[in-house]
């Protein structure tokens, strides 16, 4: 078996297993299956570099090295798509997935010159693993129609998982072209926020009890089809206010909503307001 291969087939069961290790970030676990396939072909990618290499120089140690830093930039690549986040997650066992390949192709394997179809293999899955990201990336219409399909009302916990319990209204309004979120209904902390698609744009405007009414933005480069990511935008009012915050899909049927505010000094105040809920029966 050739070196090339050796690694695109190393670099596939490890890729397979990196991937896998999503399961303890629940943030991320109701995605395992699309980041395991993802972490695969990045384990593939860096599997036929590191052949490629290995066919070239014949060292153990450089190998590590090569596949270390081949890995390392792939994994950097896929934090950037995320929209720079998990860095840590991600960099570290794709780091050691590319090290493990480096070495894996110059101890086992012969240089065979025979890898043109290896690495039209290799190209392709690339593509295809670029294809496949932007098929994820949404637009302000994709993100309304998740907001939309919460219509209804929802019940849990705030602050965390086991914490007070809480009800949450989601309502479509004015012909569909607003979604209407209740939070604390019928008590002295009663707040609205209304999000609306103005142009290229998912806006959510926030009617604090506080009095004043802070605008934020969707942030469609971090965003992806499970995760909504909102930015500050601007602010009517004064005070200590909502600034920006996400709301995360697991399912149709669950929500975890966490928003964060700050200060008058733009400082946060306080812990972050998360909102554990389920949809009610």
């Amino acid at each position: 078996m050739n070196k090339v291969l050796i690694g695109i087939l190393v670099g596939a069961v490890l890729g397979a297993f990196d991937g896998a290790t999503a399961w303890f970030t629940p943030e991320v676990r109701n995605a395992i299956v699309g980041i395991m396939i993802g972490s695969t072909i990045k384990g593939i990618i860096a599997g036929a570099a590191a052949g490629w290499f290995a066919k070239k120089v014949q060292s153990v140690p450089a190998g590590i090295a090569f596949g270390l830093a081949v890995g390392a930039l792939l994994a950097f690549g896929v934090c950037q798509m995320q929209g720079g986040k998990y860095y840590f997650e991600i960099m570290l066992p794709g780091s050691i997935v590319g090290a493990i390949v480096g070495w894996a192709t110059q101890r086992y394997g012969r240089a065979s010159g025979r890898s043109g179809a290896a690495a039209t293999i290799a190209a392709m899955l690339f593509i295809t693993t670029i294809n496949a990201h932007a098929a994820e990336k949404l637009t302000a219409a994709d993100a309304f129609a998740k907001l939309k399909a919460l219509d209804g009302s929802w019940s849990g916990h705030i602050m965390k998982a086991d914490g007070p319990t809480t009800t949450v209204q989601y309502r479509v309004r004015s012909g569909g072209s607003v979604v209407e979120e209740t939070l604390f209904g019928g008590t002295d902390h009663e707040m609205f926020t209304l999000y609306t698609v103005e142009g290229n744009d998912l806006v959510a405007t926030h009617y604090c009890s506080g009095g004043n009414q802070p605008t934020m933005k969707l942030n469609l480069a971090k965003s992806t089809p499970s995760e909504l990511v909102f930015e500050f935008g601007m602010l009517h009012g004064t005070g200590s206010h909502i600034h920006h915050g996400t709301i995360r899909f697991d399912g149709a049927n669950n929500v975890v909503a966490d928003w964060r505010w700050v200060d008058t000094a733009g400082k946060e105040n306080g812990p972050p307001k998360l909102f554990y809920l389920t949809r009610a029966q």
